[in-house]
């Protein structure tokens, strides 16, 4: 069987049309599956980099928490409030008219604004004692927790006509700068 011009130019029109059907079909569910990969690629570069920013993450926790401890240990807390209280009962001594013949703490002015973050407030603790009393007072200061800063220290022997054998009881006049962070003063992290 033969098929005439006209027939094989209808077989080709139907071919042609069913192909470009097809291809009309399909083009747009082949451009979303392009669009698609594109996103899948992309998604999978950000979960990647999502466990390598929780990698980066945990090490950088593991480092803040290694420099809180080490700054616990270096360094002087600085408490919200100056508690003097707290600070007269670690540093006083025990009166007992031999060594120590009297103490006394006064505070000297209103506390000064240090910083824009810290309040100062001066401290001066006054004693009659003897010189290792005297000492024991600068030891202890040393040795508290909280940031107190030494100011000064004054010391003058009480009776001048005694002969000088280290023994003689001191009249000790040690200025103190108590630091403090109250609460809304700014960042007091350490």
């Amino acid at each position: 069987m033969k098929m005439v011009t006209g027939e094989r130019l209808a077989v080709l029109g139907t071919l042609t049309a069913a192909a470009l059907l097809i291809w009309l079909s399909a083009w747009p569910d082949w451009k979303t599956a392009d669009a698609r990969q594109t996103q899948l690629i992309e998604l999978q570069h950000k979960v990647g980099g999502i466990s390598q920013a929780e990698e980066a993450l945990a090490a950088e926790t593991s480092r803040l928490a290694d420099a809180r401890k080490h700054r616990d240990l270096e360094c002087r807390r600085i408490p919200d409030t100056a508690d003097v209280a707290g600070l007269m009962q670690s540093l006083s001594l025990e009166v007992d008219g031999h060594t120590v013949r009297d103490q006394t703490f006064t505070v000297m002015d209103r506390p000064s604004s240090e910083a824009k973050r810290f309040q100062v407030l001066p401290l001066r603790v006054e004693l009659d004692a003897d010189f290792q009393s005297v000492w024991s007072v600068l030891e202890r200061a040393e040795g508290l927790p909280r940031l107190v800063r030494i100011s000064g220290l004054e010391m003058t022997l009480i009776d001048q006509k005694q002969p000088v054998d280290g023994s003689q009881p001191l009249r000790a006049s040690l200025a103190m700068d108590v630091v403090y962070a109250p609460p809304g003063q700014g960042d007091t992290s350490q």
